[in-house]
């Protein structure tokens, strides 16, 4: 009987600490921007806030563009990013792909992780090269550095730059 008491008191010592973290996270996501109640006396009549002023002028004449007969140039389409695609550029150099997991594709890059059971994963680098991907660097750690992805590309993929 005294263990579980002992159980209860500190079971509930942590939901409330959980609870208070909770509230407070969701009250620091509300943040102070954008509109809100102020609190005022009565009588105040005070403004809050300053008028707008706006002023209105005459558009400028603008003349009509020359007809295009051209299409506009359009960045070449990369290929899938699913576990499959990704695999068949795996396989030929590292085996076995049951547990390759596309993770991010973009700009013509991408990343994979492969688990291993209770050891850490290992991560893959694919550049893409036509309608395939190629893979360029397989790592646990600083998979990108030195591989040429672009700095705006690296973090949305999952480099650590």
């Amino acid at each position: 009987m005294r263990r579980v008491t002992a159980r209860v008191k500190r079971m509930k010592r942590t939901l409330l600490t959980t609870g208070l973290l909770l509230g407070g996270l969701a009250l620091a996501a509300c943040g102070s921007e954008g509109p809100g109640v102020q609190a005022r006396q009565a009588g105040d009549t005070t403004p809050t806030t300053t008028p707008e002023t706006t002023t209105t002028t005459a558009a400028p004449a603008t003349t009509a563009a020359p007809a295009t007969t051209v299409a506009p140039a359009t960045a070449p389409a990369q290929p899938p990013c699913t576990d499959e695609a990704l695999g068949a550029a795996y396989a030929p150099q590292h085996g076995n792909t049951a547990a390759l997991r596309a993770q991010s594709c973009e700009g013509g890059w991408a990343t994979s992780s492969e688990g291993h059971g209770y050891g850490p994963p290992t991560f893959t680098l694919y550049r893409a090269e036509g309608d395939h991907w190629v893979v360029v660097n397989h790592s646990a750690a600083k998979l990108c550095e030195g591989q040429g992805v672009p700095p705006d590309v690296a973090p949305r993929i999952g480099c650590d730059t």
